[in-house]
Parts: structure tokens; sequence; C-alpha cells
């Protein structure tokens, strides 16, 4: 099973330091990582439209619209990271402190989601975010700007693997149909 502190045992072995058997261990390298793994996490996850992570769901609109530009304001999924799209496709829309905005009276989004349990998680996306962390880490627990260069380009390598199965998972959309490419036509 795959767990937090898996993809931190990783992250340590790939610098080349020991393991840890929790991120509460009263030790540098706990603390560190401690520090840095739930935003790169969250960061990982923002920077693309992970299958594994996307979600739909109907906004709640909020009694209360925004002072100007838009009638409407919803409230977002306390897990959304990033908003991908929203439904109806031809409403305006905006997000602005943490909530969305829009000239549409009813709205349903598709976003990316925050995911913190590891299994979750795709292997070679574990793998990414272990390498990004490795990265992260590496000059202050190792002092060298050689290995942190190093694990920088093994995070892009892994990062772009990991981007690479996603897509190849990501489905295939219908078809535009003959008949209504005619009638945009007429």
């Amino acid at each position: 099973m795959a767990s937090e502190i898996g993809i931190v045992v990783s992250a340590l072995l790939e610098l080349g330091e020991e393991p840890v058997v929790s991120l509460d261990q009263d030790v540098e390298r706990a603390r560190v990582m401690r520090g840095l793994y739930a935003a790169e996490r969250d960061g990982l996850l923002e920077e693309h439209p992970w299958n594994f992570a996307t979600v739909r769901a109907g906004l709640a609109r909020l009694a209360e619209g925004p002072a100007f530009g838009f009638p409407y304001a919803f409230a977002l999924p306390a897990d959304c990271l990033t908003v991908l799209a929203v439904e109806p496709a031809a409403a305006a829309w905006a997000v602005e402190s943490g909530r969305l905005l829009s000239d549409a009276a009813g709205l349903a989004a598709r976003y990316v989601r925050r995911v913190t349990d590891a299994n979750a998680m795709p292997p070679s996306f574990r793998a990414a975010l272990a390498a990004r962390l490795a990265a992260k880490a590496a000059r202050k627990l190792t002092g060298s700007a050689a290995e942190k260069e190093r694990l920088e380009k093994l995070a892009a390598d892994r990062l772009r693997t990991a981007k690479g199965r996603d897509a190849q998972g990501a489905g295939q959309l219908p078809a535009p149909r003959a008949d209504g490419l005619l009638r945009a036509r007429e």
C-alpha cells in the first residue's frame, strides 16, 4: 500500500539519506520533508489536469454576489486546487478570492482536487512527487548544488513520464457529428 511516508522515504533514499518511519520524528530530514510535503504535493497536482485528481461537481450559489462585473458568486469545493472548466460552457466566469464568479445562475465545474491519499495517486505521480521532494530538500540535507541539479533533472524526467502515462488514460472525446457541422455552415 502506498503512503505519504513511503513517498518521503523514496525521496530520502534518492538523496542518499537514511529513511524515517514518521514525519513526526525529531530529526532534520523528517522536519524538512514535513515542511515540504503538502505544498509540493498540491503544487504538483495543480500543474496538470491529472485524470486521477479531476472531478466534476455542481456548485452552490452564494447569497451575496460580487459588487460588480458578474451577477452571481459560487462557493468552490474545499478540495479545489484549480478550476478547469464550467458548465454551461458558454458561461463567462472568473475565480476570485476563493469564489467562482459567473453570469450563469446555475453552474457546475470540472476541477483538479487535492488528493491526500497516496493510494489514489498513480505510481508515476508518486515517483514524480518523490523526485520533486528530493530536489527541493537536496541543498538543505546534502549541501550539494550538484546533487540538487541532478535531482531537478530527475524530477523533470519523472514529471514528463507521469504526464505521458496520464495522457494515455485520458479517454477520447466524442467526434463531432457530421450533421452538426453541416448545420453550422447554413
